[in-house]
């Protein structure tokens, strides 16, 4: 009688140690896919920002892929805060007082990396976003070399070369986006 209350309590303990550990797997599911779609960030990003992108580079004669991996570089796969809130996806600066918000940002000065407050512009919308770097790309002097790219390393080579980011390893990181996640697909 003993004996079977000893193996009766373990058996309820272990059925509740079970429960909890199902319990605790679906709130860290939930927690990690805040949409619940079974997705991964990078999926979702991809999924949501591929047709936009191939709109906005066939408008503007540019090229998706670099476009795709210039926004995943410069806004963490949408991830960053200045995208989240402020639609921001290709690390566009703001001179003006209106329409800005301050992040502290990476640049490299004279070769040297550091820190350092920076004005972004902010959009109302992701598509906004996306048409104003096309435009800049397409229209701004400094970037005319980039609509005669053959290709997106050209192209990432190109943009680079017109001083978009200070980072010296600028395209070679966003080529390795596009080989990486086969960007180049969307051309």
């Amino acid at each position: 009688m003993k004996l079977r209350r000893i193996i009766s309590g373990c058996l309820t303990i272990i059925f509740l140690m079970a429960v909890i550990l199902a319990l605790l797997i679906v709130v860290i599911n939930i927690f990690f896919d805040k949409n619940n779609t079974g997705k991964d960030y990078r999926e979702a990003y991809l999924e949501e920002t591929v047709p936009l992108a191939q709109k906005t580079a066939k408008k503007y004669g540019l090229f998706p892929s670099v476009m795709i991996a210039q926004s995943i570089l410069e806004s963490n796969w949408g991830r960053s805060e200045l995208s989240r809130e402020y639609n921001n996806y290709f690390g566009v600066k703001e001179v003006s007082k209106k329409g800005r918000v301050t992040f502290e940002t990476e640049e490299y000065v004279d070769g040297e990396s550091g820190r350092y407050l920076e004005n972004f512009k902010k959009y109302s919308s992701k598509k906004e976003s996306f048409v104003h770097y096309a435009k800049l790309l397409s229209e701004a002097k400094r970037y005319e070399k980039v609509k005669t790219a053959r290709d997106f390393r050209e192209a990432a080579r190109y943009i680079n070369e017109a001083g978009y980011a200070t980072d010296p390893n600028y395209a070679d990181k966003i080529i390795s986006i596009v080989e990486k996640y086969n960007l180049g697909q969307y051309d």
